[in-house]
C-alpha cells in the first residue's frame, strides 16, 4: 500500500506516530471494505430480512471507517480534538458492528470475516487514541 509513502512525503507535522497512525489508516479501510462487502452479501442471503439490524450497521461502520480513514490521512493543520472525537466514534461504530456479525458469524461466514474486520479496527483506534496521549493535553488544543 502507499499509506507509509505519502505520509513520509508530506511536509505536515504527523499528529501521531507514524506506526499507530498508518495501522489504523489501513484498519479503517479494510474495515469500509469489509463492512460494505457483509451488508452486500447479507442482502444476497436467502432470508436478508433477518438481517436489517446487521445490513444498516454494516453500512454505518464502512461510512464512519472511511471517515476516519480519510482524516488520518491528512495531516496539514490536524486539530487533535477532532481527531480524538473521531477515532472514538470509529472504535464505538466498529464494537457496534462487530457485535452485531459475530451474533450471525456461525451461518454467515461474510459475518465471521467482518466481525473480525471490526475488532481489528477498534483495535486500531483503540492504540490511535492512547498515541494522541491525555485529552486535555497541550498538543490537542489548537
Amino acid at each position: 500500500m502507499h499509506v507509509t509513502q505519502m505520509l513520509e512525503t508530506n511536509p505536515g507535522q504527523a499528529i501521531l506516530t507514524n506506526e499507530s497512525l498508518i495501522a489504523c489508516i489501513e484498519a479503517c479501510f479494510d474495515c469500509a471494505q469489509s463492512c460494505s462487502a457483509c451488508a452486500d452479501a447479507c442482502l444476497g442471503e436467502s432470508e436478508p430480512g433477518a438481517l436489517t439490524r446487521c445490513i444498516r450497521l454494516n453500512l454505518d461502520c464502512a461510512d464512519v471507517c472511511t471517515a476516519t480513514g480519510r482524516m488520518l490521512s491528512r495531516q496539514q493543520h490536524a486539530d487533535g480534538r477532532l481527531i480524538r472525537a473521531q477515532l472514538e466514534a470509529c472504535l464505538v461504530a466498529c464494537e457496534v458492528c462487530g457485535d452485531e456479525c459475530a451474533r450471525h458469524a456461525t451461518h454467515h461466514a461474510h459475518c465471521r470475516i467482518c466481525a473480525e474486520a471490526c475488532r481489528a479496527c477498534a483495535r486500531a483506534c483503540q492504540v490511535a487514541i492512547a498515541a494522541l496521549g491525555p485529552a486535555n493535553s497541550p498538543s490537542l488544543r489548537h
